[in-house]
């Protein structure tokens, strides 16, 4: 099956199965299911909705606004440990407490949906380790990088700041053109074996 179609068979069977509970729920409580039914179907339909406008929204989108949504919470808690409100009264109590927590949620999500991967890193640094370790590792130089002639001029520019490991088998395959009998590849081998040692 092509994957539009298991996901539409998917949505189709959520629903069922939605408005199935719903009539069982009723049915124990009320005695009549199609109530149940029709409000089960409605919930279905609101989920699969919900999944449509959805569409666009990544895993990464996802994740950020659920990290951003709990710092926004950890700091509307910590806001109101302060008992700033309490000589009010208990409505605006819950009130006050429901505005704090409402805004500082949603800046959480958004700051944390707007930032990048580098500040993230002030949080989870691995993500910046991760990136370091990948910039320090050694370069493996093959046989036609050598021949090409141009990895001494680089070197030698300082644009590349990774070590170069040069293989054995690479050296003898240079070693093999500087003991060629075209005149041409043994002056290549060899002036490229000299650049492959010296790396």
């Amino acid at each position: 099956m092509t994957p539009t179609l298991t996901v539409n068979l998917l949505r189709v069977l959520f629903v069922t199965f939605c408005g199935a509970i719903g009539g069982i729920v009723t049915a124990e409580t009320q005695g009549n299911y199609l109530p149940g039914i029709l409000v089960g179907l409605v919930f279905g339909l609101v989920v699969v909705l919900a999944d449509r406008l959805l569409k666009g929204v990544s895993l990464r989108a996802f994740s950020s606004a659920t990290f951003g949504l709990l710092l926004g919470l950890l700091f509307a808690t910590l806001f109101m440990a302060s008992d700033i409100l309490r000589y009010q009264s208990d409505t605006v109590q819950w009130a006050a407490r429901l505005v704090v927590y409402c805004t500082f949620g949603y800046l959480g999500m958004m700051l944390a949906m707007r930032s990048n991967r580098d500040e993230f890193s002030l949080i989870i640094p691995y993500v910046r380790f991760a990136r370091e370790t990948t910039q320090h590792e050694p370069l493996v130089v093959d046989t036609n990088v050598i021949i090409d002639g141009r990895i001494a001029d680089l070197v030698g520019s300082g644009f590349l700041s990774r070590a170069l490991i040069v293989p054995r088998f690479v050296l003898g395959e240079l070693q093999t053109l500087a003991d060629s009998r075209d005149a041409i590849k043994r002056e290549r081998g060899r002036s490229n074996a000299r650049v492959g040692e010296g790396s």
